[in-house]
């Protein structure tokens, strides 16, 4: 039995809520009391308070890129390579006894 495997209790389970947090309190995306309470996670978690600044550069980094098109003939080129694609025959098991089943 690992560490994970046994029942949780509330204070745990709140923890991980806490944490949980991190992404979208760095995103400004929770409301005043999760704000709140989070804050308060926040002053004496390590882990936390080193989660958000990273996750705040992450976002400043992606709202930087820009999206470019993609080139043209990417669609037909691949329709054109799936077909060229054999599919795999389905091998005994559950899948196989249910196509069985269909085809009487």
């Amino acid at each position: 039995m690992s560490i994970g495997d046994g029942p949780r209790t509330q204070a745990a389970e709140e923890v991980e809520d806490e944490h949980a947090l991190v992404g979208a309190y760095a995103l400004n995306a929770v409301d005043e009391r999760e704000r709140s309470e989070f804050e308060a996670h926040l002053a004496g978690c390590p882990l936390c308070s080193a989660d958000v600044p990273a996750f705040r550069e992450i976002l400043a980094r992606y709202a930087a890129t820009t999206a470019s098109a993609p080139p043209p003939d990417l669609v037909a080129r691949a329709i054109a390579e799936a077909h060229g694609v054999r599919q795999e025959r389905v091998r005994g098991g559950v899948l196989s006894r249910i196509l069985r089943l269909r085809r009487r």
